[in-house]
């Protein structure tokens, strides 16, 4: 268990990008120990005409080309400028700021409940590069995957397609990642992050 969470640090604290080696950075809160939760899929909402067939448009869906966030009704991006989240959801619990050591100017770290957001600069605004979970409060906007959820069920909502290491297991949209760290097949961490051309 210690390893899997030494990982997580490890993983979220290299992706901030703010890390320069002066000690100053925050270390982010581990998640607390996860008990199994029932992440059975839900029924089917029924059709706006009022019959119990499913939506035959449902099937045609197109799959995003990249991963999002959602708190409430509002959608989170990669590459997001972070006053759009904080006009739409309100101010964070937190933040920090940093010299950035990868951009010109300052990378910032925003806490909300359940999530730290990971900034960098470019020109006048800060942009999403990385969320990453650190309670069972929030879940994964497609499949409702949160800290505790078995492995099966990330299985279940995004499919085979991904790449394994070390208990991370990545899947890929676009210029987009969904990682999820996994330990005795219950999910331990979840990381949303923009793959940055650095």
């Amino acid at each position: 268990m210690k390893t899997v969470i030494l990982v997580l640090i490890i993983i979220l604290v290299t992706l901030a990008l703010a890390s320069c080696g002066n000690g100053d950075a925050p270390v982010p809160e581990t998640p607390v120990a996860q008990e199994p939760v029932d992440d059975t899929p839900r029924d089917t909402e029924p059709s706006p005409v009022g019959g119990n067939e499913p939506d035959a448009s449902a099937e045609d869906t197109p799959v995003p080309d990249a991963f999002f966030f959602k708190m409430g009704d509002v959608i989170i991006e990669m590459d997001q400028d972070i006053e759009y989240v904080i006009s739409n959801v309100g101010e964070p619990l937190g933040r920090f700021e940093q010299q950035s050591c990868a951009f010109d100017g300052i990378d910032i770290i925003f806490s909300y409940p359940g999530i730290q957001i990971y900034t960098y600069p470019a020109g006048a605004g800060n942009y999403i590069h990385t969320i990453g979970f650190f309670d069972d409060s929030v879940r994964t906007a497609e499949g409702s995957i949160r800290l505790g959820s078995r492995v099966q069920n990330v299985f279940d909502e995004y499919g085979d397609d991904y790449s394994f290491e070390t208990g991370m297991y990545r899947f890929t949209r676009g210029l987009t990642v969904l990682e999820f760290l996994v330990e005795d097949d219950i999910v331990m961490g979840i990381t949303y992050r923009l793959l940055l051309d650095l």
